[in-house]
């Protein structure tokens, strides 16, 4: 395979129903989570015109729910090869009876043709971490359920040409909203979900000319917005290197592809490219 063929994202679905996203390069097909019932994330699959017979690799954030759900079966049916820390292992156990390469979060490690770098994420469940995936020449970031961002998520996150951050509540929202206080002290709390205003610290942190796409992931649907997500994440970027596209991702349906080229043609505009949806 060519080392300028195009990588590509999709976002399968993003928030506390379910969370997973793809990554192709030509052919090779890995996943960012699988926290869909199989039979819906292979109809997603099909509405992106993706085929889980070309998945080789899954990567899995973390143990909960709406992160790996439909891993396991995924693997039994398709023959996928399950990424995962001993925490989400352990924490779910149907990933006990298919083919799980382990791997401690820090860690970097070859998954097929794509090179994975990993770093811890602090959130309330065992060695969870973050991903930047590399194909092609093209380096995306996967940073999702963490209550804050150490200096090694950070660190890991820079130098991206398309991310995928958690913003999951508006400060005033989650205050104000449903919850009990309890689960409000959780979900703010240093091992709970990025709001917007703390994704904003990320994303500006992390900006740079070449971050093409900046996907805000993870949106409660209780305490937060899309357009609040996203207003509060361009206010952040003003003033910095970002010439990018910022997209909220969907909680149910797909977005993407989101089409990344080794290097930008000369004079071509950042992050806009032919055919490729986009909000805002």
């Amino acid at each position: 395979m060519s080392s300028e063929s195009p990588v590509s994202l999709w976002l399968l679905g993003s928030g506390s129903q379910g969370n997973a996203a793809a990554v192709a390069w030509g052919e090779r097909l890995l996943l960012l989570d699988a926290g869909v019932d199989l039979p819906v994330l292979l109809a997603r699959m099909r509405d992106a015109d993706l085929h889980p017979w070309y998945v080789e690799e899954v990567l899995l954030s973390h143990g909960h729910r709406d992160h790996v759900l439909g891993a396991a079966a995924g693997a039994k049916a398709y023959g996928w090869r399950v990424w995962a820390t001993l925490g989400t292992v352990w924490r779910w156990r149907a990933l006990r009876g298919v083919d799980v390469r382990p791997f401690e979060a820090g860690a970097a490690f070859d998954a097929g043709p794509f090179r994975v770098r990993t770093a811890a994420t602090p959130h309330d469940v065992d060695d969870s971490a973050a991903f930047v995936v590399e194909a092609g020449g093209v380096r995306i970031g996967y940073c999702t359920d963490l209550g804050h961002a150490p200096d090694a998520v950070v660190a890991l996150l820079q130098g991206v040409d398309a991310l995928v951050l958690e913003s999951n509540y508006d400060e005033a929202m989650l205050r104000g909203g449903p919850y009990p206080p309890e689960l409000q002290a959780r979900v703010g709390g240093p091992t709970g979900h990025l709001g917007n205003a703390q994704a904003a610290e990320v994303a500006r942190a992390v900006a740079h000319p070449g971050l093409r796409h900046l996907v805000l992931g993870h949106l409660s649907r209780h305490n937060n917005t899309p357009a609040l997500a996203l207003a509060s994440m361009r206010r952040a970027l003003e003033g910095t290197a970002f010439r990018g596209v910022v997209h909220a991702a969907p909680p149910d349906t797909v977005l993407g592809p989101l089409t990344l080229e080794p290097a930008m043609p000369e004079g071509a505009p950042a992050g806009v490219e032919r055919g490729m949806p986009h909000v805002g």
